[in-house]
């Protein structure tokens, strides 16, 4: 029986409300604005994401703007987290970015 309920403890944890998903994507950076990182990927599609790992930005400053218009391979994760008003939303970090040279 023990067995059964750290079985359906372990199975809780991997497909509960917090999981993570790990997307890769090319796209274009279009500046940082009001706390946020603007890109747009290969289909004209707007993405903003509120954070960025450390190591990221020890690498690419995106708050300079030498980097609007440049290309890169965007690494990032999607999490589902609560608001003050316990309303569920989604939230994006860029965990690896790549510039792509031209």
């Amino acid at each position: 029986m023990k067995t059964l309920l750290l079985l359906f403890t372990v199975a809780s944890l991997a497909f509960g409300k917090n999981t993570q998903e790990t997307i890769t994507m090319t796209a274009s950076f279009d500046g940082f604005e009001d706390g946020y990182y603007y890109f747009t990927d290969e289909d004209d599609i707007n993405f903003y994401f509120e954070s960025i790992d450390e190591e990221v930005i020890e690498k690419y400053n995106l708050k300079d703007s030498s980097y609007i218009g440049k290309s890169f391979e965007v690494t990032y994760k999607m999490e589902l987290k609560m608001d003050d008003n316990n309303e569920e939303y989604e939230s994006f970090t860029i965990i690896k970015l790549t510039i792509i040279e031209e």
